[in-house]
């Protein structure tokens, strides 16, 4: 199974995001899209018209708002999907699915985390954040993958909750150094942050590869794993 995660940034960077992703949809089975406004999906629509789309919306204000988007292949059934977090007012969105391909399960969390303040670092509600989540991912039996756009630093413990409770960190575990770009950096250039997005998985997930291409189709990188 290959899944994509990617912030896409409301579609700023339209038509290279759309190519990227037409050019994934040969291969992909998954994408969680963050920041995939009705425009996004709009323009979407055509390349992934063999996709199941299950989307929430959040909003907080206009600096923090929460269009998911997860676009499951056809192919694979969905045997239940739920959204975490709505009712939390510090706290971003997660849409839950758990995604059947024969006899094997994959419980599959879209994560976008809350952007306020700005630093990335810990708060009361980003730490109430990961724990609502991983209490969630606790009462479901089966592999977990747990990922998206964080809006956390690495060694934050909002990110270290995941490790402790027996995740595996991908971008740690393939020594990543960094999902932004310059995009992101252009437009902060005294606050330059290398890290948002994360995936996190069981251990009972077997990973094939794991990439985060520096590629320039939002302010964040895209996340692409393989798992058996």
């Amino acid at each position: 199974m290959r899944l994509v995660f990617l912030n896409t940034w409301y579609g700023k960077i339209n038509q290279p995001l759309v190519k990227f992703i037409e050019k994934e949809s040969q291969n992909t089975d998954v994408f969680c899209f963050q920041e995939a406004s009705e425009k996004v999906r709009w323009f979407l629509k055509n390349n992934l018209s063999n996709y199941t789309l299950i989307t929430d919306y959040k909003y907080i204000d206009n600096d923090d708002d929460f269009p998911q988007s997860t676009y499951i292949k056809n192919t694979l059934k969905i045997n239940t999907n739920s959204t975490i977090l709505s009712d939390e007012p510090n706290s971003g969105l997660c849409v839950y699915t758990q995604i059947q391909n024969e006899n094997k399960i994959i419980n599959l969390c879209n994560v976008h985390g809350i952007s306020k303040p700005g630093n990335k670092l810990d708060t009361p509600g980003r730490i109430k954040q990961s724990q609502i989540i991983i209490d969630f991912m606790k009462n479901v039996a089966g592999p977990k993958v747990i990922g998206g756009d964080f809006n956390l630093e690495l060694n934050t413990e909002s990110v270290k909750m995941f490790e402790d409770n027996g995740y595996i960190n991908l971008i740690k575990e393939f020594n990543i150094s960094t999902t932004r770009n310059e995009l992101a950096w252009k437009k902060y250039p005294d606050n330059k942050q290398y890290f948002a997005d994360y995936i996190f998985v069981s251990p009972d997930i077997k990973v094939i590869n794991f990439s985060v291409p520096n590629i320039e189709i939002s302010d964040h990188l895209p996340l692409i794993l393989e798992i058996e």
